[in-house]
Parts: C-alpha cells; structure tokens; sequence
C-alpha cells in the first residue's frame, strides 16, 4: 500500500500543478477585464437573483440549473458579480478533475491523464468558461462526469457506478438542452450493455427501466411545465426557435455545432485527436464506445438544431465547446504516442516537443482571440458603483435606464454591477428606447417618473436631451452613460 502511495505521488503532483495553471489562467483572463461575452451572463445573474429573492419561476427560456445553484450561493454570499463567477470557476476546476479521471478510465495511461489535464487548463471551453456566469460549465461537468462514472462502471461492472451515472446525467438534463440528447445515446449504449450481460431477465428489466426512469425525470417534469405555460408540450423548442434569426442556407451551416466542431479544433489544432480517435477505435472497445457518444450526439443535435432552427442567438461557437473538449483526451493520446516512440524514434522526440509547443500556442492564441473583447466592461461596474453608492442613503429612490435602441440589452449589466435590481424600473409607458442622438423629454414623462418615485436617469452618453436643463441636472458622466437626477423630485 506504501509503495502504491509513492508511485502515485508524482501523478498527484501533477494533478495539483494543473490545478494551480488552472487558477494562473482564470486569474489572467479576469485580470484584463473579461467578464462577460454576451448579455447572457446578466441574464443569468438576474434570474438566479429573482429566484434568491423567493420571486422566480422554474420555467423560462433557460432550463433551471443555474438559476437555483447561484441563488442558494447568493444566500451564502450576496454579491452579483463575484458570486456567480466564483460559482463558476468551481465548476470550472471540477471539470478539469473530472476529464483528467474520464481520460484516465479511457485509456488507463496517467501519463495521459496529466497531459489532458495540463492542455485542458488553456483550452477554450475550461479556460473561458470557467471565468464566466453561463450555463456552459455546468453541463461540461455533468457530461464529463457521467461518461466517467460510465467508464467506471464498464470497466468494473459496479451497479454503484451505473447509479452515478444516471444521476449526474439527470442532474446534467438541467443545465442545457444537449444533456438530453447525450442522456439518450447513454441509455442506449448501458441498455445494449445490460441486455448482453449475463444478469437475469429480471434484474435487466429493472435496471434498465430505472436508469431511463431517473434521467427522464426532468424532461418529462419540463415538458410538462412546458404544456403548462405555453398551452403546447413543445412550447420550450419554440421558445429558443423564436429568437433565432434564420439567415441564408450558408449561414446556417456555418451557425450549425458540426461546422463550429470542425472550425473550433481545425484553429487549435485539437483536431489531431482525431487521427488518435479513429486509430483506438478498433483496437479498444471503450473508446468504440466513446466515439459512439461523441459523434452520435454531436451529429444528432447537428441535425436536430438545423431543422428546427434551435439555435442561440449569438456567438455560435459555443454550442460546439462539449464535442471539443470531449476529443481534447486524443489529443493528449498523440502526444504521448510521440512521447513514448521517442527512444526508438529520435523524430518522435522532436515531433513531441514541436507539437506541445504548437499545441499551447494555438490554444493560447485561441482563448486571446475569444477574451479580446467584454461585453461587461469596468465602465459599468463603476456606474453600478455609483449607482449604489447614491441609493444607500435614500433606498426608495428608483433609477431608470433609457434604453439604447442600438444594444437593447446591455442596461442588464448596470443592474447586476450595481448589486441592487430592485431599485430599477425596467419599463415606462412614455419611453421605449433611445432610437437616436436627441431624445425630448416632456411633462408627461416626468410626471410618470415622479409617480413611480425615479430620482436618477441613465442615459446614453452619444444621446442629447432636449429640454434636459428643465427637467434634469446632470451629476456624473461616464464612458457609455450620463447619469442625471430629476429636478422636480
């Protein structure tokens, strides 16, 4: 047992190293102000808001996981911007654990194990996801960690291990809509597995039936919820269909995971696991397996979100992050074949150190390439700053943000900088949005503010008011907002 102990201390290292270059490239990615790539983080901070406040649903656009985790961690810590994002990295680092034991059930070479885990540590979907409030990370955990649990149990044949299985899988149905197609294909694969094995007719009903039975639970529970709130048990679909904007046959293809696969690995060179992927397919069984999980899923939702359009709205290459990061272990594999030729193979050698060389570059260039710009700048958390600082004393002071007509959504941000949502009002009947340079503010308008007790008015910094001097004293001027305070207040 002491010398097991011993000969595992230098994997154990490793793994610690990783961890610590894990950390090393979270903090770096926060250090150059990338916060956020969409509005979609905000939107998430927001609804897990609500739901800390006892004020939210459990159906929406977005399926609940989130929401429900951050908002019991907001009950721990209240902070809207440090939170979800600490939250994140969490996810973000058990990830990383769980592909390196994934890759180490897959090939049973630790060697390879560490290397995933080093590369996985600079590769976009740990890297930039770990570093933001987004759904993504969470269901990076929960696949990886199922297909794990799955291995396990391949390889042992531990029903505790099949329980695991199914209830990281059904946990991970929560997160994003292709758990559900990843929940299926491993279904089918453990029914295939159970039918074949030598259990009676009986105990294969039963396991079967209650593997299906666990992770169905949740999508039949949504659909459900689904029927309820939209009067069709496919509302949820239409839900996401409904804010896609279709374009052209070639902009499909290119918005579609299978063509973001191919993008997303071919410029990070993670593609050559592919070559690793085909050549272990034959020879060993679990990998015919994974490629079966990887392919089919990521082919299906292809397929599925092409013909009913299901599609985010924006930065595409997301959707394919999953599928990229599950072929990163071959990648790993083709370094270590080089590693391991080299006393043969003097080339091998060199082919080794020229490709992890590469590999961290085009990984690194990548991620630089992805953070370059965020959508949740400095500028507004100091506005939210300010904004909180001048509501402390008079907490019934509502605050109202002119909307620009040009980013409709990038008000979410000023809300969650500035820690207090409640003191907003999001909607006037006199206002819509700022659709130019000059706005007009008149009486009725003011006077709807007065009703609903608004002091302060953000508006867009490029935008003059009109008759601003009678009804508005400006107070603070800021990159992108002016902030002023109504005078008849």
């Amino acid at each position: 047992m002491t010398n097991r102990i011993k000969g595992n201390i230098p994997f154990y290292l490793s793994i610690a190293a990783a961890i610590f270059l894990f950390f090393i490239v979270e903090s770096s990615l926060l250090s150059k102000n990338f916060f956020a790539l969409s509005a979609d983080e905000s939107g998430h901070t927001l609804e897990a808001y609500e739901w800390y406040k006892g004020e939210g649903q459990l159906f929406s656009i977005w399926l609940p996981f989130f929401k429900i985790v951050n908002g019991l961690a907001l009950k721990i810590h209240y902070d809207l911007l440090v939170t979800p994002r600490i939250m994140s990295g969490l996810f973000g680092l058990l990830t990383l654990l769980s592909l390196i034991i994934l890759t180490h059930q897959l090939f049973e070479n630790k060697i390879v194990a560490i290397l995933t885990g080093f590369l996985a540590t600079l590769f976009l979907p740990i890297a930039v996801f770990s570093a933001l409030p987004l759904i993504e990370i969470y269901f990076f955990f929960f696949m990886t960690a199922s297909i794990a649990f799955f291995l396990l149990w391949l390889r042992n044949g531990k029903n505790k291990f099949l329980w695991l299985t199914a209830i990281f899988l059904s946990v991970g149905t929560t997160t994003r809509y292709e758990a559900w197609v990843f929940a299926l294909f491993l279904f089918l694969i453990i029914a295939y597995q159970l039918f074949k094995s030598c259990k009676t007719p009986s105990q294969k009903v039963i396991l079967i039936f209650s593997f299906a039975l666990i992770i169905t639970a949740f999508p039949v529970y949504w659909i459900y919820l689904s029927t309820i709130a939209n009067e069709s048990a496919h509302g949820f679909v239409s839900s996401v269909t409904n804010r896609y904007n279709e374009g052209r046959i070639f902009s499909e293809i290119k918005n579609n995971a299978l063509y973001q696969f191919l993008i997303i690995n071919i410029t990070s060179l993670n593609i050559i696991g592919l070559a690793s992927l085909f050549y272990l397919v034959k020879i060993n069984p679990n990998v015919k397996k994974y490629s079966i999980i990887l392919f089919g899923t990521l082919l299906t939702f292809s397929v599925l979100s092409f013909v009913i359009k299901a599609m985010p709205t924006h930065n595409y290459w997301r959707i394919a992050m999953i599928w990229s990061l599950l072929l990163l272990p071959f990648t790993a594999y083709w370094l270590y074949h080089l590693l391991d030729t080299s006393n043969s193979s003097p080339m091998s050698k060199f082919g080794f150190i020229i490709f992890f060389i590469l590999l961290i570059y085009f990984f690194n260039s990548q991620t630089i390439q992805y953070t370059s710009l965020s959508y949740l700048t400095r500028d507004d958390i100091n506005i939210g700053n300010f904004l909180n600082k001048i509501t402390t004393e008079d907490q019934s002071s509502k605050i109202y943000i002119m909307k620009d007509g040009s980013d409709k959504w990038r008000y979410s941000n000023i809300l969650v900088a500035s820690q207090k949502p409640e003191q907003f009002v999001s909607e006037l009947h006199n206002f819509d949005y700022v659709s130019s340079d000059t706005i007009s503010v008149d009486q009725q308008l003011i006077s709807e503010m007065v009703n609903l007790k608004i002091k302060f008015v953000l508006v867009p910094s490029r935008t003059i008011v009109s008759n601003g001097l009678e009804y508005f004293s400006e107070i603070k001027t800021f990159k992108k907002w002016k902030v002023y305070q109504i005078n008849m207040i």
